[in-house]
C-alpha cells in the first residue's frame, strides 16, 4: 500500500470548522448507525456550504450519498470533508468512493482513516489514483473517540463495554441491607435512560436482578401504550442476563417484560441438567438461554470473555453497557474488558459496613498494580457530578 501521508496535510480555520460541522453531523446517527461507524460530510464551493449530510442507520446510503444527493449546485471543483475514508467495497450500498469521482471534486479532505481491513487505505489511494487532492488526519482523535465502538469491534471482534456506576461520594453502590433506591438524582436517572439506547444492550448479574428486579431497558422512549421496543427504535435492543445457577425468577420483570425487548440469559453448561423445566418456560417467554463453561482462572462465575465473543458473533451486538453490582465490575475490569466508565456521584454518604463497595472484588496489594484512569469529562446532571473516563491500558 502506498504512503498513506505523501504529500501536505496543512489545514487551515475553515478546513477544521468544516470538519467540526461534519463531525457535529455525524453525532446524529448515533446509536443508529451499528455496525457502521457514525460518519458525517460537508462539501464546501467558493467558500461557501453547498451540501452535507450524514450516515442515518446501517443500510442506509452513506454520509457521501446523502450529501451527494442532497446538493442543488454542481459538484464539479467542490471540497468534500468527510471523517471517515470513503467506502471501496459493495455492501448493503455501492462503494463511495466510485460516486465521488464520478462527480469529479477537486479536493477531499478525511478525518480519519477507516480501520475496517476492507477499506483501510484502499478508499484514499483509490481518490489519489483518480487524480484527487486528499488530505488526511483532520480532527482524527475527536473522530476517533466519536467512533471509539467501531473501532474497537472491527480491531478486537468483541463489542465496546462501557461501565455505567451510580454512587454515593464515598463510592457505595448500596447500603448494608442492599438498598440503592435511589442514590441518584431523578436527573440521573433519565440521563441513564439516554444513554442506554445508544448501546446494542445492557448487561447485568443475576444479583442485581434479584435485588432490584429492574426493567433494564430505555422504557422512557417507549410510548404510553408500551410497544415492542424493537419496533420503535431503529436497531435491535438486547437485555444480558449473567446467571450460573439460573436462579431468575419467572415473576420477575425481566420474564414478564420479555415480549418488549430481547433477552438473553447466559448460564453454567456444567448445571443445564438441573434447569431444564425452567428453561423450557424462559424460552416460551421468547428468552434466549445459552450456556457457556466456568471461568477457567477464577473458578467461579462465567467465562464472560466467551459470552463477548457470542455476543458479537450471534447476535451482532457491537456495545455493551454494563450495569450490575461490584462483583461483576471487578470481574470485568480485571480481564481488562471495560473500555470507558460512567461514574455519576451524589452528594451524599453511606459510610461503612457496607460491602457494596463499587470495587469490593478487586484486590490490588501495589501500587504498580492498580488502574488508572484517564477523565475525558466532568460535568453536573442535577445534583450529581457524573464523570466519564477511560481506563489506561498497561
Amino acid at each position: 500500500m502506498n504512503d498513506l501521508n505523501k504529500g501536505e496535510n496543512i489545514f487551515t480555520k475553515e478546513d477544521i470548522r468544516y470538519m467540526e460541522q461534519a463531525i457535529k453531523l455525524a453525532g446524529k446517527g448515533r446509536g443508529d448507525t451499528s455496525p457502521n461507524p457514525m460518519v458525517g460530510v460537508v462539501i464546501v464551493k467558493n467558500g461557501k456550504v453547498i451540501s452535507s449530510g450524514y450516515h442515518k442507520k446501517a443500510g442506509f446510503p452513506h454520509a457521501e450519498i446523502e450529501a451527494i444527493n442532497n446538493s442543488s449546485q454542481p459538484l464539479e471543483n467542490s471540497t468534500m470533508y468527510v471523517t471517515l475514508e470513503p467506502c471501496t467495497f459493495q455492501g448493503k450500498t455501492s462503494p463511495c468512493v466510485n460516486e465521488i469521482i464520478k462527480y469529479k471534486f477537486k479536493e477531499i479532505v478525511i478525518g480519519c482513516i477507516d480501520p475496517n481491513p476492507r477499506v483501510n487505505g484502499r478508499g484514499i489511494n483509490f481518490l489519489r489514483k483518480a487524480g484527487m487532492k486528499v488530505k488526511i488526519g483532520l480532527l482524527k482523535d475527536k473522530i476517533e473517540l466519536q467512533n471509539e465502538v467501531f473501532f474497537k469491534q472491527i480491531k478486537t471482534g468483541v463489542p465496546f463495554v462501557c461501565c455505567k456506576i451510580a454512587s454515593s461520594i464515598d463510592g457505595k453502590l448500596a447500603t448494608k441491607s442492599s438498598d440503592s433506591k435511589w442514590i441518584t438524582s431523578e436527573k440521573s436517572k433519565m440521563h441513564v435512560q439516554g444513554i442506554r439506547k445508544d448501546y446494542g444492550c445492557v448487561l447485568t448479574g443475576i444479583n442485581t436482578i434479584l435485588i432490584d428486579d429492574p426493567y433494564l431497558f430505555p422504557r422512557k422512549i417507549l410510548n404510553e401504550s408500551f410497544k415492542n421496543i424493537n419496533t420503535i427504535s431503529s436497531k435491535k435492543f438486547y437485555r444480558v442476563i449473567l446467571d450460573s445457577n439460573l436462579r431468575i425468577s419467572l415473576n420477575s420483570i425481566i420474564v414478564k417484560t420479555s415480549n418488549l425487548a430481547k433477552t438473553i440469559i447466559f448460564t453454567d453448561k456444567k448445571k443445564l441438567f438441573k434447569h431444564t423445566g425452567k428453561i423450557k418456560k424462559l424460552q416460551e417467554n421468547n428468552i434466549d438461554v445459552l450456556t457457556v463453561n466456568q471461568d477457567s482462572v477464577e473458578g467461579r462465575g462465567l467465562d464472560i470473555f466467551k459470552i463477548l465473543k457470542i455476543l458479537y458473533q450471534k447476535y451482532e451486538i457491537t456495545s455493551i453497557l454494563l450495569e450490575c453490582g461490584p462483583t461483576l465490575i471487578s470481574s470485568f475490569l480485571k480481564k481488562d474488558l471495560i473500555d470507558k466508565f460512567i461514574f455519576y456521584f451524589a452528594p451524599k454518604i453511606i459510610g461503612g459496613g457496607s460491602n457494596y463497595d463499587m470495587f469490593t472484588d478487586l484486590k490490588i496489594n501495589k501500587i504498580k498494580d492498580l488502574v488508572s484512569l484517564r477523565f475525558e469529562n466532568v460535568k453536573r446532571i442535577g445534583s450529581d457530578i457524573v464523570i466519564t473516563a477511560y481506563p489506561l491500558k498497561k
